[in-house]
């Protein structure tokens, strides 16, 4: 088994999605309307539609902008999607330091993708200086909240011996923990394990 860096903004924009469980908001004239009323949230799901085209033309520039309205207004999932696109150059230019600034914002409102984010930028030295051990104390802040895709990696730390002592056990149960919520990659990666 190998640790697979995970494209930072495609589960970036989809976590962000993805938080509310329930189906994303389609564009609307009222949507809008409260997007340039300044509701922040509004403004989120408006760089939703844009960004993904959900009811209206796909626009990532657009989408953007409403993102960046929502991030400066302090809505975490607006921040931690704007951090992304910055990270991938998706709808704006590329900008590895706007990025981790705009995803620090949101890890700093306990956003748990957010705080995923910052630890790949250091475990894989992307946008930081790599430092492995910083990079798992940033998955272990989201694990600690009960986030599978957090368990996840850090039992990826600890099956590699990255950031940590190597420690099967260990990895083991950061994948039983997520398995548990019915996360696929620590499902699979346990069955590989039993192999």
């Amino acid at each position: 088994m190998t640790w697979l860096p995970i494209s930072l903004l495609l589960g970036v924009c989809i976590l962000a999605q993805a938080e509310e469980k329930k189906p994303p908001l389609r564009y609307s004239e009222d949507l809008k309307q409260q997007a340039e009323k300044g509701d922040a949230d509004a403004q989120f799901h408006l760089g939703d539609c844009y960004f993904f085209g959900l009811g209206i033309s796909k626009d990532q520039v657009e989408g953007v902008k409403w993102y960046r309205a929502a991030a400066e207004a302090g809505q975490m999932m607006a921040q931690f999607n704007l951090g992304g696109c910055l990270h991938e150059g998706l709808g704006t230019d590329r900008d590895l330091a706007g990025a981790i600034l705009w995803w620090r914002r949101s890890a700093g409102q306990d956003y748990p993708p957010a705080q995923i984010s910052i630890g790949d930028a250091y475990l894989f030295g992307k946008g930081l200086e790599q430092d492995e051990e910083e990079g798992v104390r940033w998955y272990r802040k989201a694990a600690d909240q009960n986030y599978p895709a957090a368990q996840h990696r850090l039992g990826n730390c600890y099956f590699n011996g990255q950031g940590v002592r190597r420690d099967v056990v260990q990895a083991i149960q950061c994948y039983r923990k997520a398995a548990d919520q019915g996360y696929k990659p620590s499902i699979k990666a346990l069955r590989q394990l039993e192999q």
